[in-house]
């Protein structure tokens, strides 16, 4: 199953009422075309491309540096 194409009109429609927000017609545009890009950039961390021969770390343990 693939996810929905990304809407930014929709998230403006419904974050705009939640975040107490009037978006004036004039800046509709420019904060979709922002959340568009925002939507890309998330895409690079959230689907990195992983081959088959990747395998996931064990465990991961921080370390406290000395200084």
């Amino acid at each position: 199953m693939t996810a929905p194409a990304f809407d930014p009109e929709a998230v403006i429609d419904a974050m705009a009422p939640l975040l107490g927000l009037a978006v004036a017609p004039e800046h509709r545009a420019g904060i979709a075309a922002n959340l568009r890009a925002l939507a890309a950039m998330a895409a690079l961390v959230l689907d990195p491309p992983v081959g088959d021969h990747a395998e996931p770390a064990p465990v991961f343990t921080p370390v406290i540096p000395h200084g």
